[in-house]
């Protein structure tokens, strides 16, 4: 076992051991383990010691006693030693396990150390061998030596070693304080320790950020110091430093220092604070004076690191109302700390708002905003006046007062009345509850028969004061006073406020007599405006105190009629036995009426006797005098103190009798009550200590606006049982003894600082204090309560502290200082950035935001109101313009900057603001004294903006119908403001509009205009004014785009587009990402204008805070998106079946209506359940018949080649499923049994694989194709049906998502002998014929016989004549061919007839009849169309699904056709039409020929091909004329002619072959019969011909699956390269039309031909030559008769060519401006046959003798005929008699003398086989016959007389024979006829490669109409 794995077994064994140490004085040291260091990784093999360079591996201690089981120590080390000495150690060795070992051990190998000789020592379990080690050091040096000791267990190494002493500091590698919150320190402490044996000083040096101490230091041997290392990051970085520690003797010596280093990390982050949920507004709403409400919130660290933290206030003369639970502390990292706010409001009313900040030293601080408002009780009384009525004298009326408290405190309440008085109280005083109301009982018990009226207030602790009116009327049987009533005070209030209150009714009643008063509504006022004398204002008070205002300047207002000028009389300390002096109270009338006064003493009405008496107790004051009474006092008990509120009512005397009062001038009387006081105690003695408390000794008043005032109320309760006075005294003027007003003038008393009782005192800014007191002297009974008003009137914006001293019962011991404080503030409204707003630039037109913050830096409510100026109303708003802020509270407003011009701009906004009353905001007036102003600067630049789309046209391409695709485009702001911009989406719709005809005569005049300046215009530019006519004359209608508005939804059926625009607002200089989705719903073009559209704004001249969008926003072009829907797209592009053209295929297999059904694919949801129901019931009504035709039994396979072709731009996946695809297969149990006949039928079809699909499924990527072989085997007779259902499925798609198609599989087999005729369907369609056409086209209907043997056929025409007597005997339906015979494999031709007479579907049913007696019924079927215009297409072609190009190669295909399709479209009859083909041969090595076929369905010289026949070599084309001339009766053209393709190559192969078999045969002497060789397999292979063979039912069920395909050698793919047989994925996905092909390449002969797919490869010629050269004769022999016994000719492939045309008469097509592109051939009469002599469209090559010949033998009319020969010979000689031309003629290629003489218009051309060919370096001199013939014409021309006027003559005669001539119809054939041919000539010239045509440009020169047309 490894040493290591015993390590790891087991350590409990290592914790058991211990090292037991002998030192030489024979004492025992005690090692614990962990102080023993093992040396085992710095051992080294024992066989290095020899050498001295390393030490042999050493086991630790716990090693040994795991793996030996000896416990020893780890090593022997020797230190305080000295060379020369013998120092010994003994080592003990102990057996630790529990067997017994032997053991011994190796002597050291050096020589210092020694030990006694070994020997083996047996030691049992438990037991020690002590071991002796003696050390002998000769030098000053470290020793080192291993003992070996070998014990039972193995050998192991022990070291002894003797160092010197040394400098050793031992501390950690490391120290990491990971993270730490910067700017704070993070301290860790590590020990340092001298290991060695030397003392040791030290010296730290560590940088910044962290630091250690102590820096320096000395340590002892084994001594150990604690070191502290601080990290103070700065910021947030990872630091690392190296501490370094230099440490030796101090003696400073750099050979005795020693360093060491530690390694210390820190990284410093930024610690984040947040509070729970980001909430920083802290709203405690109204709490009741005297509570405390709490709101708790979370403080959260979210950083990785704790957070020192500090709540701090931030501004210094805040009132402590706010309190937080804590102010620091730390929260650890992602934790959190709850936090308590307390709010303890002091005065109701008092609303605050204070801002703290929670900071941290590392991190981020949090802004805190704290609001409260204090509230008192809300008590109400239910009623404000209590009516006694008339109440007889001496008797008592009760009222019920309820007085109620709306709020959830206690309500402390008192009234201010005496407890006997006339209005007695049976509950003054007391407490409401929460929620509760207290019932009063009011008795009025009068004596004097007067009227009574008293106000009496209530005062509420924390609440503003409330009052109720208490009147009644007293009356005796002498004397009735009018009956007062509540209506009377109403109209005395209204008459004060008139300015009639010093009137008395007397006056009043003689200024109505005068006219100075009038009445309204029973008031009294001036008739005119009266102005009065102005007073000073005694007080202005807030709305929430005007009650308690009113009772502090009680019957003292500057409009009362009647005043008490002393409120207060103090008769101080007398006594009992000693009459007391009186006191004087003064009363003053300040009316000019007469005044009566009664005096009422309390408990005179109980009959009680009072201390205090007044006398006179009633009289009369006169009118503006003052009457004085004297009081008298009489107490009754010494040492006591007296206390009375008396009652004096005032009234006019005219009102003391209700026959001397008007009810219009009755006046309410006044109650004055003024305080009376006194005491009993002796002068000196001490008064009772008083027990007095109040509610609390600290007030603070709410902040008051200077010339305001504001009001609080204190509780004073005597807890005592003995009476207390009470005693506000003023610490600046003293107490009681100030003087007294020496006047009674109320004027005096406004200015000076009235004492009595207290209030009425002025406002500190009229020299008043700004603290008052009311009442200020007074006496609380035993447990009463007083509440006390005291007012705060500041006068300036400054804190007032003040403290009001309270002394109780007189003496200064028992006082109470009362700390009163408030603070005056005037409004001071701030914003923020030094009350500037800066917008950045922004877009003309649009509107800028920006907020910013306004705050009311004062204590108090302000009401401000934004004033803009007229010219900036419609370049800036603030919103709110007007509103209210609260005391010290923020608020955020929001300017609005619309600049009109592109310009700087600089505007000053003024803002006014007012403090009003709290109580509401209202607007602030231009006529407000105190308002303030400051202003706003707004500062902004407008300038122009503009977006950019990226790209500018977005083109998503072809996009899957319902499929959402993503796009996404890219918005630039290009300029420096921000835009808020809104999408438009326009869908492009191009809708066709009808054409004025002012526009064709401008095109008109403009086209004249064109061909004036012909010669100053570009030929291209002409062409294409041409083509604008052409394409735009012709329609009636033009095509004009449309823009429509649609939705931005992609939901949206109309729009399909959708643009997710992410923000509205674009930032400058930005760019910002748009995701444009399509969905669309139909298959065709989309095309969207995206606009953007930038709202018009500006702020509204009414509402300046307001938007209001203009409805002409301006519209910018963004960018363009297009796509295109479409569905996967699957079509069949080309199929292929051998002896079968393409059109009769295209039939059979119904393959227009299958590619229709693949367009209209829409993919749904498919199940295998679904589809074999469909198989089984056929319930699929977009069905097609796959029909194989008809053959006879035994015959080979029908094979049809089929290329499905994904021209879409999504893969799609197609399968074939047969029946038995779709089928479970099941247990035989469960197996039915019973099959219908059409089951057993398909199981038939199966089970023989007649019909197969190879491949059966596949996917087709973007523009791949599948090359798909059907084939249908003849092995049973019969009709063979078979549903096999063709599924169609998006390649992206889900495994549900398809389209299932129903395909019948339809094929026939013919037994030998049976008659078969083939129909295609039960239906057939006649071509739509307009209705009124005088000649309809003649349409041919096709019968096939499939059978083997000749047919009869006969159609029934009765049914005819039912149609035609339904439509007024007129033959709708007529069919030219009733019956006859066709041959097997033949096709028969019925001429049919069809004219409709109006626009409607006829159909009529044929029975067609065979000879054997089977009849078929056929419906045939037309439609009439209404004729509107020019219904014929444009280009005057045929609609023809059938695409024109092969696609397909066949297996034995050399040749091909540039086209298979010629469309000659709609011509008139007569008309000459050629079209021209390429035949191309792509092999490289094969020759072919080929001859064109004709059937007998066309008419002679109706069509006409040129070449019929000929050769092409190895990779040459040949262009190949097609001359179509149709007869006299319309007729419509279907039909296809064969061109017959032998391979030459093969042709010689088989001639050869024959020439072998010929010798073979007549070297044995037997004939081969029939001609025909077998060919073996290799040649039927390299022939590509099949050899029928019967297949095994292994290979047929391969086959039915798909598992087998056909030989790769003869069905290669043919699209592209290679067929498709499953999905590449590496293809890329692209739309490709596939619909227009190029014609091939024309090239010359032997040319290397680029050929299109692959095709089999023919045989090469090296392999006919060995075929043929390399057997000898001998080789057909008996032995090789079996290789060939029969030999074949080569079978020739078939090429077909479909040919479709639709004649009209030329009278229809007189109308159309497509005739005049026809060419009409003049037909000429044959005089000996009697009939017209049809057009030679090919003029036939011939030499010029052979045509001069034919020229001189036509008779052509005298004159007609002479003039064309002569001109013809004429020019025809010339030509023939030039010497170049017989020098050329001499020199023909071989080709031309081998087939015929030259033609007279054969090429001149540089090849020998192409024309006439020039030999360099030979020319032909000239004959002397031809200079002599030459020169006699020359001669004779010179010398020939002429007369002038016979010349003139023979001129005219002349010009008139050409002008007759040419207007001839034979000379306009001819010159057709020799147009076309040099036409012709060029192309062939070009297909020899002479020229090449597209080398230089054509230029069409328009007719251009004469400018006198």
């Amino acid at each position: 076992m490894a040493v290591k794995d015993l390590c790891r077994s087991d350590k409990m064994l290592a914790q058991q051991t211990q090292a037991v140490i002998q030192m030489p004085g024979g004492s025992h040291t005690l090692l614990p383990q962990g102080n023993h260091k093992s040396i085992s990784n710095s051992a080294v093999p024992s066989d290095a010691i020899e050498n001295g360079s390393m030490i042999p591996a050493a086991p630790s201690r716990v090693d040994r006693a795991l793996h030996f089981g000896v416990d020893c120590a780890e090593c022997v080390h020797f230190t305080h030693w000295e060379p020369g000495g013998e120092y010994v150690k003994n080592l003990v060795v102990k057996n630790v396990v529990m067997k017994t070992q032997k053991m011994r051990y190796k002597l050291p190998q050096t020589r210092y150390f020694s030990m006694n000789f070994p020997e083996t020592v047996t030691l049992s379990a438990g037991m020690s061998w002590t071991i002796p080690i003696t050390f002998r050091p000769v030098a000053k040096e470290s020793y080192t030596d291993t003992i070996e000791f070998t014990t039972s267990f193995g050998k192991f190494n022990l070291v002894v070693k003797a160092t010197l002493p040394d400098h050793v500091l031992t501390f950690p590698n490391t120290i990491n304080f990971e993270l730490c919150p910067i700017k704070e320190t993070a301290k860790t402490q590590f020990i340092l320790r001298n290991d060695g044996e030397l003392p040791s000083h030290f010296d730290w040096q560590l940088h910044e950020p962290f630091s250690i101490s102590p820096k320096t230091g000395s340590l002892t041997p084994g001594s150990s110091v604690t070191m502290t290392v601080e990290f103070k990051p700065q910021d947030a970085s990872v630091f690392t430093a190296l501490g370094v520690c230099s440490y030796g003797a101090k003696t400073g010596q750099s050979k005795s220092t020693l360093t060491k280093a530690i390694n210390v990390y820190g990284i410093g982050k930024y610690s984040h604070l947040s509070t729970a949920g980001n909430k920083t507004t802290f709203d405690f709403g109204e709490v009741f004076v005297g509570n405390m409400s709490e709101i708790r919130f979370s403080l959260e660290n979210h950083s990785s690191v704790h957070a020192n933290f500090k709540i701090k206030q931030t501004e210094g003369d805040a009132d402590p109302f706010f309190s937080f639970s804590t102010t620091g502390g730390v929260i650890p990292s992602q934790s959190s700390l709850e936090i308590v706010i307390t709010y303890t409001p002091v005065a109701s009313g008092l609303y605050s708002t204070e801002y703290f900040d929670i900071g941290t030293v590392s991190g981020n601080t949090i802004h805190i905003t704290c609001t409260g408002r204090g509230t008192g009780p809300a008590v109400s009384l239910n009623t404000q006046l209590v009516n006694f009525n008339d109440v007889p004298a001496e008797s008592v009326t009760m009222r019920a007062l309820y007085i109620q408290n709306h709020s959830e405190t206690t309500a402390f309440y008192q009234f201010l009345v005496e407890p006997n008085s006339v209005f007695h109280f049976d509950k003054p005083s007391g407490s409401i509850g929460p929620q509760s109301s207290v019932a009063l009982t009011i008795k009025f018990s009068p004596l004097e028969p007067i009227n009574y009226y008293r106000r009496l207030y209530c005062l509420v602790e924390h609440q503003d004061a409330l009052y109720v009116d208490l009147l009644g009327t007293c009356y005796t049987d002498k004397r009735r006073p009018a009956t007062f009533k509540p209506h009377h005070i109403e109209r005395y209030i209204q008459r004060v406020q008139n300015g009639l209150w010093m009137y008395g009714p007397e006056q009043l009643e003689e200024m109505l007599k005068t006219g100075t008063v009038v009445c309204y509504d029973s008031v009294l006022s001036f008739a005119e405006k009266h102005q009065e004398t102005q007073t000073l204002a005694l007080d202005s008070a807030y709305e929430t105190s005007k009650i308690a205002c009113e009772y502090f300047y009680e019957n003292m207002l500057p409009t009362q009629a009647v005043s008490l000028v002393d409120t207060y009389v103090d008769f101080g300390a007398v006594s009992r036995y000693k009459m007391v002096d009186s006191e004087i109270i003064r009363v003053t009338n300040n009316t000019k009426g007469k005044m009566s006064c009664v005096w009422i003493m309390p408990g005179e009405a109980t009959k009680e006797e009072s201390a205090f008496a007044v006398t006179p107790r009633v009289t009369d004051i006169l009118p503006q005098s003052t009457f004085e009474f004297r009081i008298h006092f009489r107490p009754k008990t010494d040492n006591a103190f007296y206390g009375v509120q008396l009652e004096c009512y005032v009234f006019f005397k005219s009102m003391r009798n209700f026959r001397l009062v008007n009810e219009l001038t009755f006046t309410p009387p006044w109650c004055l009550t003024p305080t009376i006081v006194g005491n009993t105690f002796s002068a000196g003695e001490d008064t009772f200590i008083p027990k007095v408390s109040f509610s609390s000794i600290r007030l603070d008043f709410p902040s008051c606006y200077p010339d305001k005032s504001v009001y609080r109320t204190l509780r004073l309760t005597n807890t005592g049982d003995t009476p207390a006075k009470f005693l506000f005294i003023d610490p600046d003027k003293g107490g009681e003894n100030d003087p007294k007003p020496t006047s009674g003038s109320i004027v005096l008393a406004q200015h000076q600082q009235l004492r009595g009782i207290g209030g009425a005192t002025p406002l500190a800014s009229f020299g008043g204090a700004p603290f008052s007191v009311k009442p200020r002297v007074g006496v609380l009974h035993k447990d009463e309560t007083q509440l006390i008003v005291l007012r705060f009137s500041p006068s300036e914006q400054r804190l007032y502290d003040q403290v009001l001293k309270c002394a109780f019962n007189k003496a200064p011991s028992n006082t109470v200082d009362l700390h009163v404080r408030g603070l005056g503030y005037l409004p001071q409204l701030v914003f923020e950035n030094s009350n500037t707003l800066c917008f950045k630039p922004t877009c003309i037109g649009t509107l800028a935001h920006k907020e910013f913050k306004a705050r009311n830096n004062s204590r108090i409510y302000l009401d401000f109101q934004w004033r803009i100026p007229k010219f900036y109303v419609n370049l800036v708003s603030i919103f709110p313009a007007s509103g209210r802020l609260a005391p010290n509270a923020t608020i955020v407003m929001r300017c609005t900057f619309a600049p009109s011009a592109a310009k700087d701009w600089v505007l000053k906004i003024p803002c006014h603001y007012v403090h009003q009353d709290d109580s509401s905001a209202s607007a602030i007036t231009d006529h407000e004294v105190s308002h303030r102003r400051t202003s706003l600067t707004v500062i902004g630049e407008g300038i122009m903006g503009r977006i950019v789309s990226i790209p500018p046209v977005l083109e998503f391409g072809p996009t899957l119908v319902n499929a959402v695709t993503e796009r996404e485009i890219t918005l630039w702001n290009q300029s420096e403001c921000d835009m808020e911009y809104y999408l438009e989406v326009y869908r492009v719709k191009t809708e066709p509009q009808l054409r004025e005809e002012n526009e064709d005569l401008l095109f008109d005049k403009t086209l004249r205009q064109a061909s004036i300046l012909e010669a100053n215009i570009e030929r291209s530019e002409c062409t294409e004014i041409v083509h604008m006519r052409d394409t735009s004359l012709n329609c009636s209608t033009i095509h004009k785009d449309v823009e429509v508005l649609v939705p931005n939804s992609v939901k949206d059926q109309e729009s399909g587009l959708e643009i997710t625009q992410t923000s509205s607002i674009l930032a400058a200089r930005s760019y910002q990402k748009l995701r444009v989705r399509v969905r669309l719903r139909q298959q065709m073009e989309y095309r969207f204008k995206i606009r953007y559209l930038l709202p018009t704004q500006h702020l509204d001249d009414h509402l300046a805070s307001h938007l209001r969008k203009h409805e002409q926003e301006r519209r910018f072009d963004l960018c363009e998106i297009s796509a295109l829907g479409v569905y996967p797209s699957v079509q069949v592009t080309d199929i292929r079946c051998e002896g079968l053209s393409k059109s009769q295929l295209w039939e059979m297999f119904s393959l227009q209506r299958f590619n229709a059904v693949l367009l209209s694919f829409k993919p749904e949801l498919t199940s295998s359940t679904k589809t074999s129901s469909m198989l089984k019931h056929g319930t699929d009504t977009k069905s097609v018949d796959f029909d194989f035709g008809a053959c006879a039994v035994g015959c080979d396979p029908t094979v049809m080649h089929m290329n499905v072709h994904n021209g879409g731009v999504v893969p799609v996946e197609w399968v074939f499923n047969f029946p038995n695809d779709l089928e479970i297969e099941i247990e035989q149990w469960a197996d039915p049994g019973d099959y219908t006949e059409e089951q057993l039928h398909h199981s038939m079809i199966m089970d023989n694989n007649l019909f197969q699909v190879t491949p059966k499924t596949g996917c087709l990527f973007p523009g791949e194709s599948a090359h798909v072989v059907m084939t249908y085997t003849h092995d049973f007779p019969g009709l063979h049906r078979l549903p096999v259902t063709f599924r169609l499925k998006d390649g992206y798609g889900s495994m549900n998502m398809g389209k299932d198609f129903l395909i019948t599989f339809v094929g026939y087999s013919v037994s030998l002998g049976r008659k078969h005729l083939h129909f295609l369907r039960g239906v057939h369609e006649f071509q739509e014929v307009h209705i009124g056409t005088t000649s309809p086209p003649i349409q041919l209907y096709q019968l096939t016989n499939r059978g083997t043997v000749t047919l009869n056929y006969h159609l029934d025409l009765s049914p005819l004549q039912k149609i035609k007597e339904e439509n007024s005997s007129f033959s709708v339906f007529e069919c030219l061919r009733s019956c006859g015979t066709i041959s097997p494999g033949q096709v028969e031709y019925i001429p049919w007839v069809f004219w409709p007479l109006e626009v409607r579907q006829y159909e009529v049913d044929i029975p067609i009849t065979v000879s054997d007696g089977k009849t078929k019924i056929i419906t045939f079927r037309g439609a009439g169309v209404q004729k509107f215009g020019s219904d014929i297409h444009p280009y005057g072609l045929l609609e023809d699904p059938i695409p024109s190009s092969q696609v397909i190669r066949m297996p034995r295909q050399v040749g091909y056709l540039s086209k298979e399709r010629l469309n000659f479209g709609h011509i008139p009859v007569c008309a000459l039409t050629r079209q021209i083909l390429v035949l191309c041969n792509e092999s490289d090595d094969v020759s072919l020929s080929f001859k064109w076929i004709l059937d007998n369905s066309w008419e002679p010289q109706a069509l006409k091909i040129s070449p019929l026949r000929g050769t092409l070599l190895p990779g040459e084309s040949r262009i190949c004329k097609v001359a179509f001339y149709p007869s006299k009766t319309p007729q419509f053209y279907f039909s296809d002619i064969i061109c017959e393709i032998t391979n030459e190559s093969e042709k010689e192969l088989y001639e050869a072959q024959k020439a072998v078999a010929e010798i073979a045969r007549r070297g044995r002497g037997r004939p081969i019969s029939g001609g025909r060789v077998v060919q073996s397999a290799s040649e039927s292979n390299r022939t590509g011909r099949s050899v029928r063979r019967t297949r095994s039912p292994t290979e047929r069920s391969q086959l039915s699956r798909g598992q087998m395909s056909p030989s790769p050698q003869n069905f290669r793919a043919l699209s592209q390269g290679k067929m498709s047989q499953g999905c590449d994925n590496s293809r890329k996905h692209e739309l490709r039309n596939a619909k227009f092909r190029p014609l091939p390449p024309i090239t010359p002969p032997k040319s290397k031909h680029v050929s299109l797919p692959e095709r089999p490869e023919a045989a090469s010629a090296a392999e006919e030559r060995l075929f043929t050269t390399s057997r000898p004769a001998s080789a057909m022999s008996v032995a090789s008769t079996s290789l060939i016994s029969v030999i074949e000719p080569p079978q020739p492939f078939l090429l077909h060519l479909s040919i479709s045309s639709w004649t009209h008469h030329v009278d229809e097509m007189l109308e159309h401006d497509e005739f005049d592109k026809f060419f009409i051939f003049r037909v000429n009469r044959d005089p000996k046959l009697g009939k017209d002599v049809p057009p030679n469209p090919d003029i036939n090559p011939k030499p010029p003798n052979v045509l001069h010949e034919e020229t001189s033998r036509m008779k052509l009319p005298t004159d007609l005929g002479n003039t064309l020969k002569e001109l013809l010979s004429g020019y025809i000689d010339e030509i023939m008699l030039e010497k170049e031309v017989q020098g050329l003629t001499d020199n023909t290629t071989q080709r031309f003398k081998e087939e015929t003489e030259i033609p007279y218009f054969a090429q001149f051309t540089t090849k020998p086989k192409n024309g006439i060919f020039k030999e360099s370096g030979k020319t032909r001199p000239k004959t002397p016959q031809h200079v002599a013939l030459t020169g006699n014409a020359c001669v004779a021309s010179y010398n020939r007389p002429i007369q002038f006027a016979q010349r003139l003559v023979e001129l005219e005669q002349e010009e008139a024979t050409i002008n007759r001539l040419l207007r001839a119809g034979e000379v306009q054939n001819i010159l057709e006829a020799a147009l076309e041919s040099t036409i012709f000539n060029l192309m062939q010239e070009c297909n020899a490669g002479e020229f090449d045509i597209t080398k230089y440009g054509i230029r069409i020169i328009p007719t251009l109409p004469s400018p006198d047309v």
